[in-house]
């Protein structure tokens, strides 16, 4: 049954929609979310979950889920011309800067889905399948959205509608987002297969070659990887079969693989393009639908997933009374320099490693190949590179919801940050959708009080000072004030019922 009033419409149900409903419910606002597929995606699509995504999994009490069933990444091991020429080992490289210590973890797209899915189900939630969003007309008050379902076509009137509904974007188009950039001029092609080889288990393979790059993700199972490459120009059909580029797969990389079986294999381009936007009105973007890039470093998904995780408790606090509307405008505040981060280093990175150019193909085989192995020898740059690749690095310092601190510690934290890893489960303490104000070695009850007035919720947490605070400058009692997306608003070192509400006002 489509509602005739809601408060938000999500239009896709992909990882970034699923993941806005389930926060949503968790806030019990009313919403609807709607996709014209039948279901969750079944291909695995995109692969790699970063640590700053299993931190929200563990937020929402998912992490043991996914990691029961998820494949480590251990290293990467880089050939040349079937040789081994570097061979990197990632284990445990992020240990101390997050619980999901692994540079990359597999879940696939369809794994993601489905379990959002589930417990958004278990919440009371749930998706409107086959129902395609049609049109919108933004009024003064709301926006009047037109969906068809089954054949009839609705309409229902909401205050937001949020785009999650990937590259193609009806909802970006219908709002007349701009959406620059460009498209690669290669093809690439994709696909799930079983093989026969001699890689180490759980290593990503990277083989690039003056024609052809080519690389290999496990996926869990024996023998199961997703293999990526770019496209030899030869090959313009789109639709030819994995059988017709295996025997030049095998000839550029001079691999030894032996391929048993192919699950699914695609052909396609590769576009680099966002929104100078977030918003416009009453319309939000979410994801591809805001920002596509390529696939280098796995951050597309994980992309989504933290837009999702920005907006969301926004909205809720606009819907629920604690928030004057202004607070949507630190949506795009935030999320959009980070998109635009994302967007040119993907892009250097993938044209590094797929052009055909001459030049670059020189760079890729005389110095690249060289320069990666010895510069994987400094731990500090491998520690470097899982913050970057896990984004727990992003952060939303100086800007309008991190502007002040009241310490005079030297802390290695600052407003603006995620709150740092500093327990096992640790993130599970946010798991009410509200302000937290962790209170490091400290114990006022007084204060606790009196901040029970606040017409805002915020939950209290005590924890004592060990070994992990001590090592990130914690020398005294501490006040932090975290957001509902785990990012720190506030760090005090003496407790302020005025300092508290001046922020929240």
């Amino acid at each position: 049954m489509i509602p005739r009033k809601t408060d938000i419409v999500i239009v896709g149900a992909g990882p970034s929609g699923l993941m806005t409903a389930n926060f949503l419910q968790k806030f019990g606002v009313d919403f609807i979310i709607l996709d014209v597929k039948s279901g969750p995606t079944v291909e695995s699509r995109a692969l790699a979950v970063s640590a700053r995504s299993m931190e929200i999994y563990q937020q929402l009490g998912l992490d043991d889920q996914v990691m029961e069933v998820a494949t480590k990444v251990n290293g990467f091991q880089l050939f040349s011309n079937g040789r081994l020429q570097t061979e990197i080992n990632t284990k445990a490289i992020g240990k101390g800067l997050s619980e999901f210590d692994n540079m990359m973890t597999i879940f696939e797209q369809n794994k993601n889905e489905a379990l959002l899915y589930n417990i958004l189900k278990d919440l009371g939630g749930d998706v409107l399948w086959k129902t395609k969003f049609e049109s919108l007309e933004v009024t003064d008050k709301s926006v009047e959205v037109k969906v068809n379902h089954g054949g009839e076509d609705h309409e229902v009137v909401a205050k937001y509608i949020f785009g999650c509904d990937g590259a193609s974007s009806p909802v970006r188009r219908a709002g007349n987002f701009t959406f620059e950039g460009g498209t690669y001029e290669n093809k690439f092609f994709v696909a799930d297969v079983i093989i026969q080889s001699n890689f180490q288990a759980n290593r990503l393979i990277l083989a690039p070659a003056d024609n052809l790059f080519s690389a290999f993700f496990p996926m869990g199972g024996k023998g199961r990887y997703r293999l990526v490459g770019s496209l030899p120009e030869k090959y313009t059909d789109k639709d030819i079969d994995f059988r017709t580029i295996e025997d030049t797969v095998k000839e550029s990389s001079k691999l030894e693989v032996k391929y048993e079986k192919v699950n699914w294999f695609s052909v396609y381009k590769l576009h680099h393009r966002a929104v100078n936007n977030f918003r416009e009105g009453s319309i939000f973007l979410v994801g591809d639908s805001a920002h596509i890039h390529s696939p280098a470093g796995g951050q597309g998904m994980n992309t989504g997933l933290q837009d999702a995780h920005n907006l969301a408790w926004k909205i809720a606090f606009v819907l629920k009374g604690f928030a004057d509307e202004k607070l949507l405008e630190t949506y795009n505040e935030e999320r959009m320099p980070f998109a635009k981060w994302v967007l040119s280093v993907t892009d250097r990175g993938f044209t590094t490693i797929s052009s055909q150019k001459w030049y670059i193909i020189l760079f890729r085989k005389y110095i690249v190949l060289n320069l990666v192995g010895k510069l994987a020898k400094f731990k500090f740059l491998l520690k470097n590179g899982f913050q970057v690749m896990s984004q727990i690095w992003v952060n939303y310092k100086g800007l309008s919801l991190a502007q002040t601190k009241y310490t005079n510690q030297n802390l290695k934290f600052q407003v603006g940050d995620r709150f740092p890893y500093f327990e096992k489960n640790g993130f599970a303490h946010f798991s009410n959708p509200c302000f937290h104000l962790m209170k490091i070695g400290a114990s006022e009850k007084d204060e606790e009080k009196r901040l029970s007035a606040v017409p805002y919720p915020i939950e209290f947490i005590n924890i004592p000072i060990n070994g992990v605070w001590r090592n990130l400058g914690v020398v005294k009692p501490i006040y932090i004030l975290v957001r509902p997306d785990m990012f720190i608003g506030l760090i005090m070192d003496q407790l302020s019922l005025e300092k508290i509400c001046s922020y929240l006002e």
